[in-house]
């Protein structure tokens, strides 16, 4: 089971009561009773008020997004790696990236990242969060801790 929780949001909510409200969102949601494979995406956006909405796509996310390689009985997991388009920035040095991370059966991971984007509006913000279940299906599955956890942020 593979989750999307994303963030967006502008400088009205960096900063002060907006950044308190943000940083109190979910990391993750109750997963839809749909049968695996599939990909649960919620997005939370200031202007609608950060209320989620939520799409589930059969499959797995294209590679171009996250790198899933299943051998031996376990589960390689990899936000992909590639070369921002000039108007995005995350801050982070793309020549070196975290490795993947391996799941056993049961075992999740919880993969965050955040973007910064320049628009001829201004600035807008992105926090993705991945959340990745090998072989266990619970609709609560993601609401407790991860069993890795990797963390791309970076200052913004």
């Amino acid at each position: 089971m593979v989750q999307w929780v994303r963030v967006y949001w502008t400088k009205r909510s960096r900063g002060g009561s907006g950044a308190v409200r943000r940083s109190a969102l979910p990391e993750a949601f109750l997963l839809p009773e749909v049968t695996p494979p599939f990909v649960h995406e919620v997005l939370l956006l200031e202007r609608d008020g950060f209320v989620p909405r939520m799409t589930v796509t059969d499959g797995v996310p294209p590679n171009a997004e996250v790198e899933l390689t299943e051998t031996g009985g376990r589960l390689q997991v990899r936000l992909a790696g590639r070369e921002p388009p000039e108007w995005a920035n995350n801050g982070l040095d793309l020549a070196w990236r975290p490795r993947a991370v391996t799941l056993r059966p049961r075992q999740t991971v919880r993969w965050q990242i955040n973007h910064r984007f320049v628009t001829k509006r201004g600035w807008y913000y992105r926090l993705d969060t991945l959340n990745v279940c090998y072989g266990r299906r619970t609709a609560e599955l993601f609401l407790r801790p991860p069993t890795h956890r990797v963390d791309e942020r970076s200052q913004l």
